[in-house]
């Protein structure tokens, strides 16, 4: 009985919205579909990292693979809230919040990133959903308090393609440190025990 309200419910917003606002422009559109499909393009970048990788970090102070997907669920529950209030409290300003400069006290290297990745899908979802259904005055309306939600949407839609690109750069340091790793475990090897070793004219011809 449950499942058949909430569809009645959807069905009679997305009707009501047919009838009292303007359709969403094209372009929109478009950048509103990437958005949703955000979690997805991650998911399929996340596969192309081997998992024995995911902690790596080229630098102490940077971050890993497991540590930027924990990072983005954090921002995804901070940009809820931020397009949210641009909608509730258009004449306030929000306060952003860096997770990045706390990332070592919030301890994502013990987070289950499996989790994280469930926020993200369930938070850009329910986002999605609330954004499609609203009127276009809404969309336009900025201050020199706030961004407008057009604005909002284009700088969230663009942020999964950077952190994974970001993610790329860490997975080719890896691959390079991997490989000099490599290299000075072949060189030696290939140097022979005898050249540690004294040969007895040798050792008569430095006397």
């Amino acid at each position: 009985m449950v499942p058949f309200i909430i569809i009645e419910m959807r069905t009679l917003n997305k009707i009501s919205y047919r009838k009292n606002g303007v359709p969403m422009n094209a372009e929109r559109r478009r950048i509103l579909e990437s958005f949703r499909n955000g979690p997805a393009l991650l998911t399929t970048a996340l596969r192309r990292f081997p998992r024995k990788m995911w902690v790596y970090k080229h630098a102490s102070n940077g971050l890993s693979i497991h540590d930027s997907v924990c990072r983005i669920a954090d921002n995804e529950v901070i940009e809820y809230l931020h397009c949210r209030s641009l909608v509730a409290n258009p004449d306030s300003a929000t306060i952003g919040i860096d997770s990045f400069s706390e990332s070592g006290r919030l301890g994502y290297f013990y987070q289950d990133i499996s989790e994280a990745l469930g926020i993200i899908r369930a938070l850009r979802r329910f986002t999605y959903r609330f954004l499609e259904n609203l009127p276009e005055d809404l969309w336009t309306r900025a201050s020199d308090k706030h961004i407008s939600l057009d604005q909002w949407l284009a700088i969230r839609e663009s942020c999964y393609p950077e952190q994974i690109r970001r993610m790329e750069r860490t997975y080719y340091e890896w691959l390079e440190s991997t490989s000099s790793a490599r290299t000075v475990t072949v060189a030696c090897k290939t140097v022979s025990f005898e050249s540690f070793v004294f040969r007895p004219g040798v050792a008569q011809e430095n006397q």
